[in-house]
Formats: C-alpha cells, structure tokens, sequence
C-alpha cells in the first residue's frame, strides 16, 4: 500500500534531536521558526 509515487524524506534537526517528514527535499526545519529553517539533513528517503 503506497499513498503517493513520490518520495518521502524523513529529515533530521541535530539540534532538536528530532526527525520529520516531509514530501519535499529540500529542508524547512518546522522546530526552530525562521531562525533555524535550513538546519537539519536528510536521513533517509521512503
């Protein structure tokens, strides 16, 4: 069972030792507000 074709990125903020998801590549860090909005890595992709 798949929701979507597209890729699934779980994302990584070392700061907040937390991970998302997220449908997009590119990194919106949602913990830290425009400060820290690039911060993070992608870990993994689904």
């Amino acid at each position: 069972f798949k929701l979507s074709d597209k890729p699934v990125y779980v994302q990584y903020c070392p700061m907040k030792k937390a991970t998302w998801l997220s449908s997009e590549k590119q990194i919106r860090n949602p913990y830290y507000g425009s400060s820290m909005l690039t911060c993070g890595e992608v870990t993994e992709t689904l």
